[in-house]
């Protein structure tokens, strides 16, 4: 009867699947593709409550997504990097200014405990119990400072030994991460090789590993382990957020844990799920905040080091500035200013004799003289004040004249025998005064001759010395030059005014003049291109003359062209001037005689 019962059961079944599969298809084909085509309307539907729902169950949907949406942020950044810029340049200046806070108030906590830790008594206790305990500073004082701290979170496949990913405390390179993987790999193996319990033989898995003040809390899994390094004592919820971990990596990574063969890639992302193991408690021994007086003496130090740069830079501004200040007195030019400090400064000018004493300004403007290093050349200035402060030395010695300044330039006006005038002239050009740029005489008379001298004789006599002065003044021209050159114009000035003197010695002594100026060349090159150019050196001689108010009619010009004597062949690029006369008795004389 059993048996029947059963015959009808299993007939009854194999109906219901023949039913099954003529309504639902082969292996729920007809359901999957129905499914299949308004699968994107159903997940729109529930897809945000969905993704609300499991994460508020395990916050499992925010681990999953941030490597996601990190790598697509690293994508975008890498290919529309312009366009990301754009988007965040309207926080960038807040995000840098909360960046350099945080950035500051972590630098003075950190500040503050390196210096309480190192230069304190209790630092130096601390250090010498991590040198006797064989550990590092940084661990011992972690020690003390935290009532735990997770330094180190290993994922570890359970079956390789192989480490599959690990994170630490301060984010740095795990270079010894894979040693102590295969070390606690075959340390487990060897406690479940060792001892067995329970009927069916299963293997011991080792749970903890602790030292006096360092433990390790493992959390073995079907797959994989997770191993936390911790200072101090680990409470439960340690290894509680272990044991959530460990579930999440194995939910998440369920395919590749089963089919792990050596390439730890795929766990990359398991690194923000592993984070969240590194929980940490400091100790609250003390009921009153500390103030850091070791850092806040350190930060005002700085502070006053840096203020007193900064005033030292300021006055050492202002110091220049005052001192360039000389720069715009006439006749001074600085050459260089170096002020190493406020009491050592090099100096370095050029100074025109009429200018202001260097000493005496520095005392003027409260400078004192002693704190200088001072070098000074001489140099001759053209500026208008010390021009006129020059001339004015010069004029004085002749009180019969007088002065006036216009437009920066000198005219003279009065009387002065011809030796006076010669004087001055050659005095006002040596100063920087010609005719041509900045000197005006036309006010300026000479006085008679028949004044100074009332003696034929002496007036021959002065004459004679007259033409022998210009016949002994000569022009030297450069290699293949026929240009006047301001050298040449004081001589010229000179040959002017010996001509106007002569001519009123002339009229006297009744003698026809006239100027005679021969251009000269040397040996060098073509004959006919010699002879061109002292031709054109004796034109240019003539027209400035001829400017400075010589009588075009009593001047007469000649080129020589090249000469060959051979002691001035080489040097002979010059103009020359003789004087040209004949007495008018001489020639009564001669027309008397038959």
């Amino acid at each position: 009867m059993l048996e029947d019962n059963t015959e009808e059961q299993v007939e009854s079944e194999q109906h219901i699947e023949q039913i099954r599969t003529l309504i639902l298809g082969k292996n729920n084909a007809l359901v999957t593709e129905s499914v299949k085509k308004e699968a994107r309307t159903l997940v729109t539907d529930v897809v945000t409550e969905a993704l609300h729902d499991r994460q508020k169950q395990d916050s499992s949907v925010n681990k999953v997504l941030q490597p996601l949406i990190e790598d697509s942020v690293k994508h975008s950044v890498a290919h529309n990097s312009e366009r990301l810029v754009s988007s965040l340049y309207p926080l960038v200046g807040s995000l840098v200014r909360k960046s350099v806070a945080a950035f500051l108030s972590d630098f003075m906590e950190k500040t503050n405990q390196l210096l309480e830790n190192s230069l304190t008594l209790k630092g130096l206790k601390w250090r010498l119990r991590a040198w006797q305990t064989g550990v590092s500073f940084a661990q011992y004082a972690a020690s003390q400072t935290f009532a735990y701290r997770v330094e180190h979170v290993f994922l570890i496949h359970r079956e390789t030994g192989l480490l599959l990913n690990a994170v630490d405390i301060g984010n740095e390179e795990k270079s010894d991460a894979d040693m102590v993987s295969s070390m606690l790999s075959a340390i487990n193996s060897f406690v479940g090789d060792s001892f067995l319990t329970g009927e069916e033989g299963q293997k011991e898995q080792l749970q903890t590993v602790s030292t006096d003040s360092f433990n390790l809390l493992i959390k073995p899994g079907p797959s994989a382990l997770v191993v936390a390094a911790v200072i101090g004592n680990p409470p439960q919820k340690i290894s509680n957020q272990l044991q959530l971990t460990l579930e999440n990596i194995h939910q998440l990574y369920f395919n590749e844990l089963n089919q792990f063969d050596g390439d730890n890639l795929p766990f990359a992302d398991a690194e923000n799920l592993l984070r969240d193991c590194l929980l940490s408690e400091q100790k609250t021994e003390e009921k009153k905040k500390k103030k850091p007086w070791l850092a806040l003496t350190l930060l005002f130090i700085i502070a006053t080091s840096l203020g007193y740069q900064v005033v030292s830079w300021v006055k050492n501004q202002q110091l220049h500035k005052k001192i360039m200040q000389l720069d715009h007195e006439p006749g001074v030019v600085i050459r260089q200013l170096t002020i190493n400090n406020l009491d050592d400064i090099y100096l370095d000018i050029l100074r025109d004799p009429n200018a202001v004493i260097l000493t005496q300004w520095l005392k003027d403007n409260n400078l004192a003289v002693e704190k200088f290093t001072i070098v000074e050349q001489n140099y001759h200035s053209l500026d208008s004040k010390i021009l006129f402060y020059r001339a004015e030395k010069i004029v004085n010695k002749f009180p019969q004249l007088s002065l006036s300044w216009k437009n920066s330039s000198l005219s003279l006006s009065g009387k002065l025998d011809f030796s006076d005038y010669q004087q001055l002239l050659s005095a006002l050009a040596i100063a920087g005064f010609t005719k041509e740029r900045n000197l005006n005489i036309e006010q300026l008379q000479l006085a008679s001759t028949h004044k100074i001298v009332s003696s034929r004789q002496v007036k021959q006599q002065i004459f004679d010395d007259l033409v022998g002065r210009i016949s002994s003044t000569q022009l030297d021209f450069a290699v293949e030059s026929e240009e006047i050159t301001a050298k040449m114009q004081i001589s010229l000035d000179q040959i002017e005014q010996y001509m106007a003197q002569l001519s009123v010695l002339a009229k006297e002594l009744s003698i026809n003049i006239g100027l005679l100026i021969i251009g000269c060349s040397d040996n060098t090159g073509n004959i006919a291109t010699n002879k061109a150019l002292s031709l054109n050196r004796a034109k240019n001689t003539e027209k400035e003359l001829i400017k400075k108010g010589l009588d075009a009619e009593q001047v007469h010009v000649i080129g020589l062209g090249q000469i060959d004597i051979n002691a001035v062949k080489n040097t002979a690029r010059k103009v020359i001037f003789n004087v040209v006369y004949i007495n008018e008795a001489h020639i009564k004389d001669s027309q008397l005689i038959p």
